[in-house]
């Protein structure tokens, strides 16, 4: 007993005396431990400074309810059109004007190149219980530096002129909701536009004659009718991650002076959004495809033709490169997240101008490409900042209000 009683002493005090551990013989063996080690003490990871920024106003949705608010007064702040550059002026929207289901909303905006704009909307957007819709627009603009190069895809970079263009637009819109997602519509508009020649240090006029403008000595007014189908399923509307959107539109242009200017034009818009990553990344592609008829010895106008260059096409050429009666345009941009309210886009743009249908093809098409930074949230991007390189017509800076599409 008293033997069996020692050994049980010996292995209680062996227990008791701390085992050493083995050093380490490689340096393998060194780094496994340290990462063991770090492991114990992880803690979560803490955002910059812009971050918890960008963050904060995300979440305090502050661009919205500075510069879309609900109701009341909010400064316009964004680009009238495409040249114009920054612009900015008063805004008010008032809901319930007419009635609980109505939005009215008026603006006037100028810019530093001495566009202004001024833009009233009526929208009743939930008649009918939600299946029907309408509204009643009119708007007031000068655009005094529009650039011109004349016709054509072979229309020379040299050939740059300038015009003003001053026209006020009247209409209405009706439409009906066949699916939450499909719309059929219907627009009726009133059109004054008149040619000026501008602010630019060379006028149209002193190169081009109305031989090689059309219209640019006589500008009529135009009824323009307008059916648009909509099948739109995009998410989030506003800055779209995944679903598409694919509209066909019919115009035709009554002149309502001469009838030496009717034309038609019809538009094939497709636009598809595909998610990666849980929509942290996104593929987003953009095909337009435009076609504008005239009759036998009718003309139209060049102001009122399609236009490819500028930054939301074409953003390796210059505003309104290229102008003629057909179009075609197909973009790529491959989007990702970098962090709240930021996003990075891989871009590409190529299309044409054709003046016969028949040229409408995928043959000598104008190219570009580019890197960019959208700032945002999942309702609308706010500021777009882009580089765009590879064209004939050398490196773009771009800074744009608004998504490209």
């Amino acid at each position: 007993m008293l033997r069996s009683a020692g050994v049980c002493l010996a292995i209680h005090a062996l227990m008791a005396v701390p085992v050493l551990a083995q050093e380490p013989t490689t340096r393998a063996e060194v780094l496994r431990r340290e990462r063991e080690a770090k492991s114990t003490r992880l803690t979560p990871p803490e955002s910059g400074r812009l971050e918890r920024t960008l963050l904060a106003l995300e979440n305090g949705r502050l661009f919205e309810r500075v510069l879309n608010p609900a109701e009341g007064f909010y400064p316009k702040i964004g680009n009238i059109t495409t040249g114009s550059g920054f612009s900015f002026g008063p805004a008010y929207r008032k809901r319930g004007l007419f009635g609980e289901e109505s939005d009215f909303n008026v603006f006037a905006a100028a810019s530093f190149t001495k566009y202004w704009m001024l833009d009233a909307k009526l929208t009743l957007p939930r008649l009918a219980g939600d299946r029907m819709f309408a509204d009643l627009h009119a708007r007031r603009y000068d655009f005094p530096q529009e650039d011109f190069f004349g016709l054509g895809p072979d229309s020379r970079r040299e050939g740059d002129v300038t015009y003003g263009l001053l026209s006020t637009q009247a209409g209405g819109t009706a439409g009906v909701r066949l699916r939450p997602w499909l719309a059929l519509s219907g627009s009726v508009d009133y059109l004054t536009p008149r040619i000026h020649p501008g602010d630019g240090p060379r006028p149209i006029n002193a190169l081009f004659s109305p031989a090689d403008a059309p219209g640019l000595d006589v500008q009529p007014d135009f009824i323009r009718y307008e059916v648009l189908t909509d099948l739109n399923y995009r998410q989030p509307l506003g800055n779209p991650r995944r679903g598409g959107r694919y509209a066909l539109l019919f115009q035709h242009f009554d002149d309502r002076d001469g009838n030496q200017d009717d034309f038609q034009r019809f538009e094939l818009d497709l636009q598809q959004y595909i998610s990666i990553l849980k929509e942290r990344r996104v593929l987003a592609l953009h095909a337009l495809a435009s076609v504008s008829d005239t009759s036998e010895g009718q003309s139209l106008p060049f102001y009122l033709q399609r236009t490819l260059g500028g930054p939301d096409d074409l953003r390796g050429f210059r505003n309104f490169r290229f102008r003629d009666q057909h179009l075609l345009l197909l973009q790529a941009e491959y989007r990702w997240e970098i962090f709240t309210a930021v996003d990075g886009a891989i871009f590409y743009d190529t299309g044409k101008v054709a003046s016969r249908r028949e040229d409408l093809d995928l043959r000598n098409l104008e190219s570009d490409y580019g890197i960019g930074f959208r700032f945002g949230t999942s309702n609308g991007v706010f500021l777009r900042v882009e580089g765009a390189f590879g064209s004939s017509a050398g490196k773009h800076f771009i800074l744009r209000f608004g998504n490209v599409f």
